[in-house]
């Protein structure tokens, strides 16, 4: 394929996996309806998807020639897997304070913040258009998080919990590009979400206590198809559009998410019905962070990596 097809393929990809995991959240809640507290909904998320992503993996890279990972690739894939941890631990607990739909639309000012990234990276100032984006992408999370949001008063720490989730989420997106065209999305997968398994296993579960763990069998079926349709599945589904195309128009690609989260969240709890400040906030931020797409993006450095040269 030409290198325009890869990326094209790349972006169809991101936008199957951002459909399935928009469903995250809905299950998440319905997870916490069952009694189960976050900490335990998380470990058992990893517990349960981990050996997956190592026998789905095996699979796929059956009959293939796998070389050994180096010492900088074990830090990196280690360094991901732990911003991972901690955007998945910011993001379930926002699910909890903020609700589903809320929760989606602040994790998904992570595009936005990709632009200050780049910048970064490049070393440039972002330009004026860029910044007029991220300014329009807040100013839409605050109509939606200000105005009669559980009786007026806005959870400061649910807040804090999402804008934390897309921070490092951002970062992990970011960093996650070069390892994976170096060493392949799916081994990429296994290695990282094993770090993310190690590292709720030291933090997590001493919180917990034994009876926390439980699971009443309505709770282990949501949690099923938490895993299976929202995490498994689309995470090999995600990482390989990534290493397909760049991650700037990748993360625009998957703005799309937070509008099935919320069409979906509105029609199973009553609890998230929104204002129409609220409503007009989430146009505003879904059309910031689409204006991406008229955003030509810059030349990147040409990476050689066990894949081959690829542009980040």
């Amino acid at each position: 394929m030409t290198r325009k097809q890869v990326v094209h393929s790349g972006l169809i990809l991101v936008a199957l996996a951002t459909f399935a995991m928009a469903f995250k959240g809905i299950f998440a809640r319905l997870v916490y309806q069952e009694g189960v507290e976050v900490n335990a909904l998380l470990v058992w998320r990893f517990i349960l998807a981990v050996p997956l992503f190592w026998f789905g993996g095996m699979f796929m890279l059956r009959g293939r020639d796998r070389s050994r990972l180096t010492w900088k690739q074990w830090y990196l894939c280690a360094f991901t897997g732990f911003l991972f941890f901690i955007s998945a631990w910011c993001d379930f607990h926002a699910i909890e304070a903020l609700g589903a739909s809320i929760s989606r639309m602040v994790l998904y000012l992570f595009p936005a913040i990709l632009i200050l990234i780049e910048a970064l990276e490049l070393r440039q100032m972002p330009t004026i258009r860029q910044l007029l984006i991220f300014t329009g992408a807040w100013i839409g999370i605050g109509m939606i998080v200000l105005p009669d949001w559980q009786g007026g008063e806005l959870d400061a720490v649910g807040l804090a919990y999402g804008l934390g989730a897309a921070l490092s989420y951002a970062i992990f997106w970011r960093m996650s590009q070069p390892i994976m065209n170096a060493i392949g999305s799916v081994r990429f997968n296994q290695v990282t979400n094993s770090f993310t398994l190690a590292a709720m296993a030291i933090f997590l579960v001493p919180t917990l206590e034994p009876a926390q763990l439980v699971l009443t069998p309505v709770a282990f079926g949501w949690m099923s198809l938490l895993v299976i349709f929202s995490t498994v599945v689309p995470f090999f589904i995600l990482f390989e559009g990534i290493s397909r195309s760049n991650s700037v128009e990748a993360g625009v690609v998957a703005m799309f998410g937070p509008v099935v989260t919320v069409v979906v969240a509105l029609a199973v709890f009553p609890d998230e019905a929104l204002s129409l400040v609220q409503w007009a906030g989430i146009i505003v931020v879904l059309v910031s962070v689409g204006v991406l797409k008229l955003i030509k993006a810059r030349p990147a450095p040409v990476i050689t990596g066990t894949a081959g040269p690829v542009r980040t």
